[in-house]
């Protein structure tokens, strides 16, 4: 069923996710938003209220909250476009955007904070919230009951205070802080690899995907490069810390490669990558939803490992969306390159979205796909 309808305690407003879908099965909300939304609605805040919303996947918050003067502090393209997006639907101003990249600065009355998947953009993002709190700012983060467990309140402990989690509402838990705030200097979120076995020394920063080694996707795909044809104008679509597109281009120094994440951390960490494994280089780097927007040439070829979930809910709809942007993007005769889980079906989808696929490389659980695009 398509719901698109969120009755918040700031009043009823249309909200949609990204990527779209004609027959969305999820909502742009959760009930921690609510729960977060109904307990603010009775703090009776000062219109003058100056708010730091974090981690608001899909401008659920910043919408409902649009008569403040209101911040977003994230590390997703999909969260800046939608907050902007869902604002302009519910006739409201959309919040000032603040990359993950850049810290938030300033005085701040409240700092509503979602909490992330990923561990290590927890810990990044407490680091530098403690010094907000410090000045005055009150905290309150949310998320659903279980997402919070004893990892978590140790995680706020060691970086930021002692939180205590609220009482249940409809499965969701409210996060406040019990404790005087840390003032600890800042730990630097960046962790460097070394991958041996391609000859290259790769940064990660926090919420890059699988930021601790080479992930086995990559590992096979690249195996795969020497059976595709020289680009001049290729993408790594997805790229995370750089892998894919930077050996692509140290295979094809004349071609111009592109990089694409939804992750602004991400696109650091691919630009430092470049910077340290490539030199000078002219190589382009965009924090979108997968191809969103993108106005530049065709591509020859397009690289992509894409994600299989979107925060916490698993689901193809961003493989989905990066296989139609693909299609549409690419120039005639070019070629999708694309790795997955063989039982995610991947070969279908290409079938029918370009006609034809082939299997170029597999092991017991992933595959190599090669799609062109004909005609």
């Amino acid at each position: 069923m398509e719901t698109r309808t969120f009755n918040s305690a700031f009043g009823e407003l249309t909200l949609f996710r990204r990527p779209f879908r004609p027959r969305e099965t999820l909502q742009a909300w959760d009930a921690a938003d609510d729960y977060l939304l109904t307990h603010l609605a009775e703090l009776d805040l000062p219109s003058e209220t100056r708010i730091l919303i974090v981690n608001d996947s899909f401008g659920s918050l910043s919408t409902a909250l649009a008569d403040y003067d209101c911040n977003l502090w994230a590390d997703s393209a999909i969260s800046q476009l939608c907050a902007t997006e869902n604002a302009a639907r519910n006739g409201k101003s959309a919040p000032t955007f603040i990359p993950a990249t850049m810290a938030p600065t300033g005085k701040f009355d409240l700092i509503l904070y979602r909490l992330p998947k990923s561990r290590s953009l927890l810990n990044y993002q407490l680091q530098l919230l403690a010094p907000l709190c410090s000045a005055g700012a009150q905290f309150i983060g949310a998320a659903m009951a279980r997402h919070i467990d004893q990892n978590i309140v140790a995680a706020f402990a060691s970086t930021i205070a002692v939180a205590k989690p609220s009482l249940a509402r409809k499965k969701a838990r409210l996060i406040f802080l019990d404790g005087g705030i840390i003032t600890a200097v800042q730990k630097s979120d960046s962790k460097t690899l070394d991958l041996s076995e391609v000859d290259l020394q790769i940064i990660n920063r926090a919420n890059v995907f699988s930021r601790d080694k080479l992930d086995q996707g990559s590992r096979i795909l690249l195996a795969s490069l020497n059976k595709l044809e020289a680009p001049q104008h290729m993408a790594d679509l997805g790229c995370g810390n750089g892998l894919l597109g930077i050996v692509a281009a140290r295979q094809w120094p004349t071609a111009q490669v592109h990089f694409f994440d939804d992750s602004f951390l991400a696109i650091d960490s691919a630009k430092q990558n470049v910077s340290r494994n490539l030199g000078e280089s002219n190589a382009k780097f965009t924090a979108s939803d997968c191809l969103y927007g993108y106005t530049g040439d065709p591509f020859d070829l397009i690289l992509c490992n894409p994600p299989f979930h979107q925060d916490h809910h698993v689901g193809d709809q961003i493989a989905r969306q990066m296989f139609r942007d693909s299609f549409h993007h690419l120039a005639n005769n070019g070629v999708f390159c694309v790795v997955g889980n063989r039982h995610l079906g991947y070969h279908v989808l290409l079938k029918k979205l370009f006609g034809n696929c082939e299997t170029i490389n597999s092991d017991s659980k992933f595959v190599v796909l090669v799609a062109r695009k004909t005609g």
